[in-house]
């Protein structure tokens, strides 16, 4: 009896050890991935201005290289809202004037400058509408990546920067 209750508990312990070894290595599941985080997108937008693009990982280190969430030609268009999400679906950053200044980036100045306070590396949630004579939405996932866990421990294959071959350092391991 008492070696079956000694062989449920190192069961249950290496059980949980197991689970958090899962929990740290899905931090970044989905990051990369291209699906849609919140319904179907839409594109009846026409982009002639430029196409509106936005990138799925960037690197808030303080190097310059992608130190924000990158949303490409959001400033052309007017009417556009920039909502940045928890993966709990909790609104954490919205902007009606994406890029303007150094507040109307994700992460602004006040979420610490290139340190993100309070918002850790992970996956995170992003919704861009741009509503006028035409509608424009679109909802994804990105990666908020400051080297903590260590980049040999990821895979961003399936991430594409902003300008292709452009990796910030610190995602080429230089």
């Amino acid at each position: 009896m008492h070696l079956f209750i000694f062989c449920l508990m190192t069961i249950s312990i290496i059980s949980c050890g197991d689970d958090d070894d899962q929990q740290e290595e899905d931090v970044f599941a989905g990051c990369c991935s291209g699906l849609t985080a919140f319904g179907e997108d839409v594109d009846n937008l026409d982009q002639s201005q430029g196409e509106i693009i936005a990138d799925n990982i960037f690197t808030p280190n303080g190097d310059a290289n992608n130190d924000y969430f990158p949303v490409e030609n959001i400033g052309l268009y007017d009417n556009h809202v920039v909502s940045i999400y928890n993966a709990d679906d909790e609104l954490l950053f919205e902007s009606t004037n994406y890029g303007a200044n150094a507040d109307e980036f994700f992460p602004t100045q006040n979420q610490g400058l290139f340190g993100v306070e309070g918002v850790p590396d992970g996956t995170y949630k992003y919704k861009i509408v741009v509503e006028d004579e035409q509608t424009f939405k679109k909802s994804g996932f990105f990666c908020l990546f400051t080297n903590n866990p260590p980049l040999e421990q990821q895979n961003f294959a399936d991430c594409n920067p902003l300008e292709p071959g452009e990796f910030d350092q610190i995602l080429t391991g230089h």
